[in-house]
């Protein structure tokens, strides 16, 4: 790196997460501080993180964002905390008050999955996060709600209470898994549509089979009308919220990308793809080449499609409706979704290691869950069985 230190986010950024402590940013792959944010602001670790990113290069924990710098589609977070100042202090704020969840995403672990540590039969030691009322907010510009999962959690509306109440001027992000359209929590998130900003950001990784067996508890059919629900919201008159979809991409949901692709993008809704980089088990790595190849000639294919009227070519589209009318913002979105599934694909290297973890990891959850993944598709049977 030319500039130093290459991250603000150890001054600016914090990650608190109840189920795992203190870190600089949610971005950060490394060990945490497992300790509360009293103990963190003392303490040796940050010391070091801080002394870490004035180094040349970046640290192997930073992965995500050498990813996303790498790819060019997303801005990383690396680049957003280097526009805040310093000085200031705490620009953007991270809080996961604990592992509160009902779903078992393939992709997840018991630390954000209540359901995940049930399954896994083990107890998740918990952190007090209840200093987070303490944090001097003054200058943060952004608070991020997450899980678990945010929607059904009473300790986290509390919280989104307190900050719309005594800090109207932030900014709330919330990531959920769009399970949950009730009236008691769209009041919550409304109480920050008319300030500084609501941007909802909802965990959905594709459609139908393929969506309710990698994120499992869930129901397609249920989180479909949520979408559109909560896109109603950012429609509003005089609403300064904005809905978009974030989809992880793994080995599972990349892999028969062609099944649910046009559907999730005939939702008109942003679409932005983030490859999962822990469990590497889940890893795009794990993805023969030959597959890589057929999903990304489909993606160019679709391009194709898309940039043509869809009155006239509409029997050109193989896999589900074509798409409706749309305006050029929209148009120019699902564009950068495809291209940006299409970087991830060939940003990727075959590796036999990851594909067997892939394989182990899925044997667990199918023995487990009583599920079949080579019945979802025939590729996973290639993939899975070797034939």
């Amino acid at each position: 790196m030319t500039k130093k230190p290459y991250c603000n986010a150890p001054w600016t950024g914090l990650a608190y997460e109840g189920t795992v402590g203190c870190k600089p940013c949610c971005e950060w792959k490394g060990p945490a501080f497992k300790g509360t944010y009293t103990d963190y602001i003392k303490s040796d670790y940050l010391k070091d993180f801080k002394e870490m990113v004035q180094q040349d290069k970046m640290n192997s924990g930073c992965i995500e964002c050498m990813h996303d710098e790498i790819d060019n589609h997303v801005e990383s977070a690396r680049l957003r905390y280097q526009k805040h100042d310093r000085s200031k202090g705490l620009a953007v704020l991270d809080y996961r008050a604990d592992n509160t969840c009902n779903m078992k995403c393939r992709m997840c672990g018991p630390s954000s999955s209540s359901l995940l540590e049930e399954e896994a039969g083990i107890t998740i030691q918990r952190i007090d996060t209840s200093d987070v009322y303490d944090l001097d907010l003054s200058n943060c510009e952004e608070i991020s709600i997450l899980g678990g999962e945010p929607s059904i959690d009473l300790k986290v509306r509390k919280f989104m209470k307190y900050v719309a109440k005594t800090y109207p001027n932030i900014k709330c992000v919330v990531t959920t898994n769009g399970t949950n359209a009730s009236d008691k929590w769209f009041d919550t998130l409304m109480e920050f549509c008319n300030g500084t900003g609501l941007q909802i950001i909802l965990s959905i990784d594709a459609t139908g089979d393929v969506q309710d067996f990698q994120r499992s508890g869930g129901e397609w059919s249920k989180i479909k009308k949520n979408i559109l629900k909560y896109k109603t919201v950012s429609e509003m008159p005089e609403s300064n919220c904005e809905v978009s979809i974030q989809c992880t991409a793994t080995a599972l949901n990349m892999t028969v990308l062609d099944t649910w692709w046009n559907e999730l993008l005939q939702m008109n809704v942003k679409v932005i793809l983030n490859p999962v980089h822990q469990p590497y088990d889940m890893s795009i790595d794990a993805i023969p080449d030959e597959n890589k190849k057929q999903q990304i000639e489909f993606l160019k294919e679709w391009i194709k499609i898309v940039l043509k009227p869809p009155a006239k070519y509409w029997k050109e589209i193989k896999y589900g409706q074509p798409p409706s009318p749309i305006d050029p913002n929209i148009m120019i979105d699902k564009i950068a979704s495809a291209k940006a599934a299409i970087s991830i694909f060939e940003n990727s290297t075959y590796s036999q290691v990851a594909n067997n973890k892939f394989k182990k990891l899925q044997n667990h959850y199918d023995k487990l869950r009583d599920e079949d993944i080579t019945k979802l598709d025939k590729r996973f049977e290639i993939i899975m069985n070797g034939r």
